[in-house]
């Protein structure tokens, strides 16, 4: 694949991650989420607040949800291109990007489903939305492969390529990055504090940390690519 068609990717995969995080705080209202202590009449009366809203926010996430997609591939290719032989680690980056990206598919739709009938039963409701804030906040399942995969990119796989998109101190930035979304599965224990769904550790810090880590690695990625490209110009 060709360094543009790789930058194409990567501000696709940008632009759409942007559309997507204005889009849960301004659509849904989740950013941050309601306390997981409403009854099912308060999380019935939130979803009929601003309706239409938060159907508008279903239907832009439709489009903008799988942003993680096209960013992983070029990860992902660029993690092989430091590999000797079988890319093992360039694949695990791109599944697990993928696999990931399904997690952040499925929480509004879920939301988009508990707002499309307003006068439905407010137990259904409330049992859509609480499948929505625990799908994205307990999901970790496929985040951790391809950050180690990536980890081991940045401080093991040929250190002194000048043309490769992971510097040491990016594997770092991605351990950091990888504990701080694995606590999100303890979501499933409190309902109140710092490890509930809208709580500081399960919520905010995993929210900011993940914005703060794909925008940097899709900014090393693009510098990278635009160094690559400038080599294959001089090589002819």
């Amino acid at each position: 694949m060709s360094e543009r068609v790789q930058r194409m990717l990567v501000w696709w995969g940008l632009i759409m991650m942007f559309i997507y995080g204005f889009t849960l705080w301004l659509g849904f209202d989740m950013v941050g989420p309601p306390s997981p202590k409403l009854t099912p009449d308060q999380v019935a009366a939130f979803y009929t607040s601003d309706n239409l809203y938060k159907r508008l926010a279903a239907m832009i996430t439709s489009w903008t949800s799988a942003f993680a997609l096209p960013i992983s591939i070029v990860a992902g290719l660029q993690v092989a291109r430091l590999e000797k032989g079988m890319p093992v680690l360039g694949i695990t980056t791109t599944i697990s990007g993928v696999m990931m990206s399904i997690f952040l598919v499925l929480p509004p739709l879920f939301w988009g489903v508990a707002a499309y009938s307003p006068d439905r039963d407010p137990q259904a409701t409330a049992l859509m939305h609480e499948l929505g804030m625990l799908t994205l906040t307990t999901t970790d399942q496929f985040y951790i492969f391809g950050m180690v995969a990536i980890t081991i990119a940045s401080l093991s796989i040929r250190k002194h390529d000048a043309l490769s998109a992971f510097p040491r101190w990016m594997g770092y930035f991605t351990i950091w990055a990888a504990l701080a979304f694995e606590v999100g599965a303890f979501a499933f224990i409190p309902k109140s504090g710092p490890f509930c769904w809208n709580g500081i550790v399960v919520f905010w810090m995993p929210f900011v940390v993940y914005g703060s880590w794909i925008t940097t690695m899709s900014v090393m990625l693009l510098k990278a690519l635009k160094r690559q490209s400038a080599a294959s110009a001089q090589l002819g």
